[in-house]
C-alpha cells in the first residue's frame, strides 16, 4: 500500500534521538526519503542505520547558517528536491531565571530559536526555488504556550518559535508552503528524564516524586509514547493537511485541560 509520504524528501534536525528520531522513523515508514541531521556524528549515523530505508545521515550544527544551507544542498543532491523540513533540534536548561547567566539564556535561544529559523529559512528557500510547495513542521512545546518554573530560557525559545512559524506561514502560503508547529507535552524522551533528575536535584526531592507529580496532572496518566506523537508530524507533512497552516497543534495527553 502507498504511504502518506510516498516520493517525498524530508530533512529532520535533532534526529539522533528522541522526537527527531521518532519523526524520521515515521516518515520513512510512510514512504519518504529522510535526511537525519544532528550535531552528534556517531549517534546520527547509528540512528540512520537503525531506521534503514532511503536515509541520509548528516552532521550539522543548526546555529551555523552556512553549514545548514550546505546541508540542504547535500540533501537535494542525494535524495532529490526537498518537500518537508522539521526544525526539531533543541536543548533544555533547567534553572531559576534569577540565577541564569545571560550567556546561558542566549545559548538556549541560539540553538532552539535561531537554529530553527535558520533551518526553516534554508528549506523554504529551496522550496521556493523549485516551485512545488512544501511543508515546514516546527517542534515547539507546551512551554511555547505557557511558562513554567525553571524554564525561562526554554519557554522563551519555544514562544518565539510560534511567532516565527506564524509569520512564515503567512508569507509562504501563496507559494503552497504550509508551515505549522507541534507542541508536545510531557513525552517519554531522554530530555524529560534528564529534566526529572535536574528538577529533583534543584528541589531536594526524589526523582520518582517529580515524575509522579507530573504524571498525576496528565489525564491519560502517563508520559506520551513517541510513536503517538510522530503521527501528528506525518499528518502535517501529508496531503491530509493541505488546508492547515499557521497552527500550533498540542499533543499532551490532556495536560492543559487536566
Amino acid at each position: 500500500m502507498a504511504g502518506l509520504l510516498d516520493g517525498k524528501v524530508a530533512l529532520v534536525t535533532g534526529a539522533a534521538q528522541g522526537i527527531g528520531l521518532a519523526v524520521a522513523r515515521a516518515y520513512v515508514a510512510e514512504g519518504a526519503a529522510v535526511a537525519l541531521a544532528d550535531v552528534q556524528a556517531g549517534a546520527v549515523e547509528s540512528a540512520a542505520a537503525e531506521i534503514g530505508g532511503k536515509v541520509l545521515p548528516l552532521v550539522l550544527d543548526v546555529t551555523d547558517a552556512g553549514a545548514t544551507a550546505a546541508a540542504v544542498e547535500t540533501v537535494e543532491a542525494y535524495l532529490g528536491p526537498l518537500d518537508i523540513v522539521v526544525p526539531n533540534a533543541g536543548i533544555l536548561l533547567l534553572k531559576h531565571a534569577v540565577e541564569m547567566e545571560a550567556a546561558e539564556f542566549r545559548r538556549v535561544l541560539d540553538v532552539n530559536l535561531t537554529g530553527a529559523f535558520i533551518t526553516a529559512r534554508a528549506g523554504a528557500q529551496r522550496m521556493l526555488a523549485h516551485g512545488r510547495g512544501g511543508r515546514i513542521v516546527f517542534t515547539s512545546s507546551l512551554f511555547g504556550l505557557r511558562g513554567g518554573r525553571e524554564n525561562a530560557a526554554y519557554s522563551a525559545s519555544k514562544f518565539g518559535m510560534i511567532g516565527v512559524m506564524q509569520s512564515m506561514a503567512a508569507e509562504l502560503a501563496g507559494a503552497g508552503i504550509l508551515v505549522n508547529a507541534v507542541c508536545p507535552g510531557q513525552m517519554d524522551t531522554a530530555m524529560i528524564r534528564q529534566l526529572f533528575r535536574d528538577r529533583a536535584a534543584l528541589r531536594g526531592v526524589a526523582e520518582a516524586e517529580v515524575r509522579g507529580a507530573l504524571e498525576s496532572r496528565i489525564p491519560v496518566g502517563h508520559l506520551g509514547p513517541l510513536e503517538h506523537l510522530a503521527g501528528t508530524y506525518v499528518y502535517l507533512a501529508s496531503g491530509l493537511a493541505r488546508y492547515v497552516t499557521g497552527q500550533s497543534i498540542t499533543v499532551d495527553g490532556g495536560w492543559q485541560i487536566g
